[in-house]
């Protein structure tokens, strides 16, 4: 054989083993983004430890959701014990003789979302309604035996058998059987049904919005039997939410308590972000929850999901970058405007609303009859649903952020018509005093522990 043919033989070999393993790589070898399904104990499946040794990279990634840091804009975050009412304190008033005035944190990651349900100071005396969204245990052991009984019993009765593993976990967004995404939550299914909506059969990108839709919702406990309901039969724009409960469309539920200083009937919102995001830029592109906040990873050559639900600009390369071309800094950077914005408008709404409930009181107090006030205290159930709508829904501005600043714009309106009705019925009231936003740096309490919020100096209170 000539040196020219033995080149030639080197190069063949080397191509029939380098063809041989791409073959094998992509038409034999399982890919690096499949894995096996492991079978749980039919005693286990509630508990998320269970799937520990079965999908380790998806579970080590959701214990990362015991991580307690700051939010990249300073907005949210995942800090033990941030007190809402300490940083907004206009919430005392707007939401006074409800439990949200004793105790109102942001929220930590889902893995304490069994510690701080049973540990808040706002669950007795809820009903067992209450659990829906915080684990599969209220689905799998409650609602397939009796349907919604479970809603309408008392919340010590409904927690008592459930163990500190049995709450958020795998299970709440995976079917223990196949690992297939599913909604167990029923009032968010029946819901979407009256929209014609069928959950159970949707695309598999349409699930992985509502994976997480199911609970970040606005929803309400039926006055029937206490379900989980949700008003959306008009569409997802906080208007015409509000419309679904003023319409009678909320059967004999007409609001969640009466206040006690304008004695306005009120509605409390609930996380809206599935309500905000459906009609989103986001949305409209086909990007889901799990895009941003549970992008895909890598870790030894294994793609997965990630399960730490955090936010995206901890995650910018994979949840970000992905999609939009500008550097790490430059997106934080939009974000936080978005939020310093939208917290500016949020704090200026409520502590309008806060005004209009001691204008209303001091209108009761000078001798207005509750015919005469009637106008002005469904102007501020309006009004501060739309603030509300705002300020709980958690993304501060940023998942649809015109939606949000018109709500905030509502809001603003509809105190000052409120306040103008009630002053118009005791124009020798004494008015009463306007709560002034500070323009300050935001204030974070998690960065300032042991400190009071700043307040509005006496030239301040006084413009």
């Amino acid at each position: 054989m000539c040196k020219m043919q033995k080149y030639l033989a080197a190069a063949l070999a080397l191509a029939v083993i380098f063809f041989g393993f791409v073959i094998i790589r992509v038409g034999i070898a399982k890919p690096s983004t499949k894995f096996e399904l492991a079978k749980i104990p039919d005693d286990q499946k509630l508990h998320a430890a269970a799937y520990k040794d079965a999908y380790p990279l998806q579970y080590n990634s959701f214990m990362k959701n015991n991580e307690a840091a700051p939010s990249p804009t300073g907005y949210g975050g995942s800090m033990p014990h941030v007190s809402y009412l300490e940083e907004q304190p206009e919430m005392l008033e707007n939401f006074k003789g409800y439990k949200f005035a004793v105790q109102y944190d942001v929220a930590r990651g889902h893995t304490y979302a069994g510690e701080d349900f049973v540990t808040t100071l706002r669950l007795p005396p809820q009903k067992g309604s209450c659990i829906t969204c915080k684990g599969s245990y209220m689905y799998d052991v409650y609602f397939k035996q009796t349907g919604w009984e479970y809603a309408s019993k008392p919340i010590a009765e409904i927690i008592a058998p459930m163990q500190a593993d049995d709450w958020f976990g795998c299970a709440t967004c995976h079917d223990p059987d196949t690992m297939q995404l599913r909604v167990y939550q029923q009032g968010f299914v029946e819901a979407m049904a009256r929209r014609g909506v069928d959950v159970n059969n949707a695309p598999h990108n349409d699930m992985r919005g509502y994976v997480c839709s199911q609970c970040h919702n606005e929803y309400y406990f039926t006055a029937e039997d206490g379900r989980v309901n949700h008003p959306w039969d008009n569409g997802f724009d906080p208007e015409e939410e509000f419309q679904f409960y003023q319409s009678g469309q909320a059967g004999g539920f007409t609001g969640d308590w009466t206040h006690p200083d304008s004695g306005a009937m009120m509605l409390k919102a609930q996380h809206p972000e599935f309500d905000n995001w459906v009609t989103s830029v986001h949305h409209d592109a086909g990007v889901t929850c799990v895009d941003c906040h549970m992008p895909y990873m890598r870790e030894s050559g294994q793609k997965y999901t990630s399960h730490w639900m955090t936010n995206p600009l901890k995650t910018t390369e994979q949840s970000c970058l992905k999609c939009h071309d500008e550097s790490t800094e430059t997106l934080i950077a939009r974000v936080k405007t978005i939020n310093d914005n939208t917290f500016k408008l949020q704090r200026i709404a409520g502590e309008t609303c806060a005004q209009a409930h001691l204008t209303i009181q001091a209108a009761a107090a000078a001798g207005a009859t509750d015919e005469q006030l009637a106008e002005a205290r469904l102007l501020i159930r309006e009004g501060q649903w739309y603030w509300d709508w705002l300020a709980a829904e958690n993304s501060y501005g940023f998942h649809n952020t015109d939606k949000l600043m018109k709500a905030g714009a509502l809001a603003i309106d509809r105190a000052h018509r409120a306040i103008e009705a009630a002053r118009m019925l005791a124009p020798n009231a004494p008015l009463a005093p306007m709560p002034v936003y500070v323009e300050a740096e935001h204030w974070n309490a998690a960065q300032h522990p042991g400190q009071n919020p700043p307040t509005a100096t006496e030239e301040q209170a006084a413009m």
